[in-house]
């Protein structure tokens, strides 16, 4: 039997979907022995990382309901998937959006942008985020940094959590061009100080900058009341998290679940 590995995920609030698929986790990696570690956005931006402890700067153990503890040690961990950096995604989608490039045939009257131009800003926003994860974690090799989930397809249409620039980026024909220049990008800035990354896998996706639907969290659909906080098309469920994890555990550590079958919880 092989060895356990102890397995950590840690990042933002993103990090829920993998919590809410531990058991079928679990079940299908039983040599996997995975601890998890998520904080809001804005705490685990401003998290200390020092002597290989991550620390937040206040007890903030009751910002999401399953944590248990404010600081957690990176020591035992033999690999560590960090979840939730957008790498300047909106941004990035904005630049694209608000911009006729120069060498395309589309005229919308916008402001030009040239290939150059846009190539050379969107790859110093990507190296910006790259720098700084590297001088916060250093060039470990057991990092894994896995980008937050691209918005779900529902959110470009109009209402609640409309997502604007996915909405109008979606109709421009240099947008799917555009994503994976983007994408490429990313793998290069971070492979270049150090650090590895992993895409959101394809088969979770529904087109360009775009989650499939069926990964939602359940009841966040619509608002249950005027100014509810309900609606959540940024979020993704057990599913998801179990999809990622599996695609993680493939690529990253050579292992395939060993019930495919198992439920979620």
């Amino acid at each position: 039997m092989s060895a356990t590995q102890k397995i950590l995920i840690i990042g933002t609030s993103h990090t829920g979907a993998f919590y809410t698929a531990r058991q079928r986790i679990k079940t299908g990696f039983p040599t996997l022995e995975v601890s998890y570690f998520g904080l809001p956005g804005r705490i685990y931006s401003s998290a200390s990382y020092k002597d290989g402890i991550f620390r937040a700067p206040e007890d903030a153990s009751h910002q999401l309901g399953w944590m248990t503890h404010n600081e957690i040690d990176f020591a035992p961990f033999t690999r560590i998937l960090h979840v939730g950096e957008r790498y300047t995604l909106n941004h990035a989608m904005r630049l694209m959006v608000f911009h006729d490039i120069l060498e395309e045939p589309e005229r919308t009257k916008r402001a030009f942008l040239s290939q150059a131009a846009l190539n050379d800003l969107l790859r110093g926003l990507v190296r910006q985020r790259a720098e700084g994860l590297v001088a916060r974690f250093g060039p470990e090799p057991l990092h894994c940094f896995l980008p937050a989930p691209y918005p779900l397809a529902r959110s470009v249409a109009p209402g609640p959590g409309h997502e604007f620039a996915l909405a109008s980026l979606r109709k421009r024909p240099h947008g799917a061009d555009w994503m994976r220049r983007y994408e490429a990008m990313i793998g290069e800035e971070m492979a270049l100080v150090g650090l590895d990354v992993m895409l959101q896998p394809q088969e979770t996706r529904a087109g360009q900058f775009m989650t499939e639907d069926r990964y939602a969290r359940p009841k966040t659909e619509t608002e249950t009341e005027p100014g509810s906080e309900s609606v959540d098309h940024r979020h993704m469920n057990a599913d998801y998290g179990w999809q990622v994890f599996c695609a993680f555990a493939q690529s990253r550590l050579g292992l395939t679940p060993e019930d495919t079958h198992a439920l979620a919880e």
